[in-house]
């Protein structure tokens, strides 16, 4: 769908509503290019896909968009599909190069400067679990790293800074003062100074 005009007072028929729906949530047929492009005025609006097997360009000039206008990019095929500043400026906080499934939306915040938002896919963390009761915990910043699972009895420490499994220290009392008592002696605790409580 290419960008649609309107004027005041005009009736617009169920045909225009639609294409105003899908150009709005971005949806609508796309317009599929083998080879690299060179986006025109009309494809404002739109959604660009390449489906290449080899490396693509779509380029990206002034002049032909304003202010508000986006184009959505997807990049269906296995070659590498990169966003080309040609006269434009294009900006972007991810990468202007797309993988296979990757895309994303091309703002266009003048004329002759765009904003492009990338949606790419995430690899997500590896993860480093090995064996049933094992856990993870941060080594050296945010790097994950696999803590196997202890033997029994033990409990989770600090070891050198960093998570270890360790022996639990023996519990039990503080011997204050020690008597044997005997048939034949009496004994007497107001010597004892201090006490633990049990």
């Amino acid at each position: 769908m290419a960008k649609q005009t309107f004027t005041t007072g005009q009736v617009l028929t169920a045909a225009q509503m639609t294409s105003l729906q899908q150009t709005a949530m971005g949806g609508g047929s796309a317009t599929a290019k083998t080879t690299s492009y060179v986006l025109v005025a009309a494809d404002a609006g739109t959604t660009v896909a390449m489906n290449a097997a080899g490396s693509t360009t779509i380029t990206v000039n002034t002049g032909l968009f304003s202010a508000g206008d986006t184009v959505f990019i997807q990049n269906w095929g296995a070659g590498t599909c990169t966003i080309t500043a040609g006269t434009a400026t294009v900006s972007t906080h991810g990468s202007l190069a797309l993988s296979q499934y990757e895309g994303g939306q091309l703002y266009f915040t003048s004329s002759s400067a765009a904003i492009f938002f990338d949606v790419s896919q995430s690899t997500g963390m590896t993860n480093p679990m090995t064996t049933t009761g094992d856990i993870i915990y941060s080594s050296s910043g945010s790097t994950p790293a696999r803590l196997g699972i202890g033997s029994s009895g033990q409990v989770l420490g600090i070891s050198a800074g960093v998570p270890a499994w360790t022996t639990a220290s023996s519990g039990g009392m503080t011997l204050i003062s020690e008597t044997v008592a005997s048939a034949n002696s009496s004994i007497s605790f107001t010597s004892l100074g201090s006490y633990k409580q049990l």
